[in-house]
């Protein structure tokens, strides 16, 4: 298993060049790399299911909704 020491050392550096698409020059911080979270868990949760003969939930995922899926007719 790979750990943290295994890696490769590198530097991080600023590099400050204001953005001219907005009064502020502030830029975004990274929050499209969040996007992909939300169907990989729905995708696990599918997955984990599936033994129970449930194929499909729909987002958003709600722990009622796995109830309720877990246990139909109450």
């Amino acid at each position: 298993m790979p750990r943290a020491d295994d890696f490769c050392s590198f530097a991080l550096a600023n590099n400050p060049v204001p953005a001219k698409t907005n009064i502020l020059g502030i830029k975004g911080a990274g929050e499209a790399g969040t996007t992909g979270a939300l169907p990989a868990v729905m995708n696990a949760v599918n997955h984990a299911l599936a033994d129970q003969n449930i194929r499909h939930l729909e987002m958003p995922l709600t722990s009622e909704k796995v109830w309720k899926a877990l246990n139909p007719g109450k």
